[in-house]
């Protein structure tokens, strides 16, 4: 199932003359655009619910005018015309994804996505009518052919949990455990097999009940994407969070999507093509593991990962440049007061068990004076503002 909307806005901001994406600003994307990079020679595969109307989007159309389609496939109706479907299905999912990997709309002059270069094979495998395992295996068998055809980067903002029109398929919370559901079995088996990076959803659960991410955005090896607010870079309410019993910390990384994980995915999709294509000897670990030592986090949480990748920060590793780990203050009573460097709207704080997040608070301050409260039992605790963090150890 793709993971639903809120509701579908394309923000954008000038940048050099052009226009560019918010989420693209917010990850320094005009860094890939001044170094010429498009994605060129990468290809990309994009699995989800329906490419309604793409060859009639603008924004898309120089990936038909150029010949950047290397194919598709209707895995619900192998004989239905490409990029046909409904809109009361929310066929346009994927087209909207897409939009977001490597969209240029040469009429608006906006640009909202970075691939624009990169070579595309498209999957249909999600029915917006109903949710049923079957869109499970169609989806495994999307990713196995795209593996054949030595893809290296595959877009999914589609999850599996709960919402199955037979309610008996319903997952467990128990099971979003990195090994038990076959989607994230293919995708830990693809991804050591072939070299491929999938870059998921973590989901929009985080403000109801189930809360944490679906799979296959808990598979070991995926990328999974969370969603941040655009100004000071924490979690959107909307956005599933990491299971604590996990081993190994999800979602990784985030940008910002005012409507959902599935749109903040293919921004980080359209990044790493191009990183790929400014080196295309990594593999898909090796490319997961560039994008995370990019963010802005040096000290992840399961609510956002490591933050906000840096596509500057990201090309001057791949040329060799080391940035050294931030080191944490040790404080060893149960408050830390420190000035705000600059004025902020707000200053968000993870206090944190390990990387899993007990408590987020959101302090107003009228003054720059910031003091910091430990909450009960927590080792950590990670201060978010406009432009900046800050990591506190809590000793005993």
């Amino acid at each position: 199932m793709r993971w639903l909307k809120l509701a579908f806005l394309f923000l954008y901001m000038p940048v050099f003359g052009q226009q560019l994406g918010f989420a693209l600003e917010q990850i320094n994307g005009h860094a890939i655009i001044n170094a010429g990079l498009t994605g060129k020679g990468v290809k990309v595969g994009i699995i989800d619910g329906g490419f309604l109307n793409a060859d009639k989007e603008e924004s898309l159309a120089h990936f038909f005018q150029e010949g950047l389609i290397e194919d598709y496939k209707d895995y619900l109706d192998p004989e239905a015309e490409n990029y046909d479907g409904s809109k009361a299905l929310d066929d346009m999912h994927g087209t909207e994804v897409w939009q977001l990997i490597g969209g240029l709309s040469k009429r608006k002059q906006v640009q909202y996505g970075l691939a624009t270069g990169a070579a595309y094979y498209l999957a249909r495998t999600d029915h917006g009518g109903y949710e049923r395992r079957e869109e499970e295996q169609f989806a495994i068998e999307a990713m196995e052919w795209m593996a054949g055809q030595g893809v290296k980067i595959i877009n999914l903002s589609l999850g599996y949990n709960f919402g199955y029109t037979n309610k008996q398929e319903n997952y467990k919370p128990s099971q979003i455990d990195g090994k038990s559901t076959i989607v994230t079995q293919a995708v830990d088996r693809l991804s050591k097999s072939h070299g491929i990076l999938f870059i998921v959803a973590a989901g929009n659960d985080g403000g109801n009940k189930w809360e944490i991410l679906g799979s296959p955005g808990d598979a070991q090896t995926a990328l999974t994407v969370g969603a941040t607010k655009l100004k000071i870079w924490d979690n959107m309410n909307y956005s599933s969070t990491g299971p604590k019993w996990l081993p190994y910390v999800k979602p990784e990384i985030s940008c910002f999507a005012t409507s959902g994980t599935s749109f903040s995915t293919p921004i980080i999709t359209g990044l790493a093509a191009c990183l790929l294509e400014q080196k295309p000897s990594l593999s898909g670990a090796e490319l997961k593991d560039l994008l995370i030592k990019s963010s802005n986090l040096k000290y992840p949480n399961n609510y956002i990962g490591y933050g906000v990748p840096n596509a500057q920060v990201a090309l001057e590793m791949i040329e060799g440049k080391d940035y050294k780990d931030v080191e944490k203050i040790k404080v060893k009573k149960n408050n830390y007061v420190f000035n705000l460097p600059d004025p902020s709207i707000y200053v968000a704080v993870y206090h944190k068990v390990g990387w899993n997040v007990i408590e987020k608070e959101i302090l107003r301050f009228k003054k720059s004076k910031v003091k910091i409260k430990r909450f009960e039992k927590a080792e950590s605790s990670t201060i978010i503002w406009e432009g900046g963090n800050l990591e506190i150890e809590w000793i005993d």
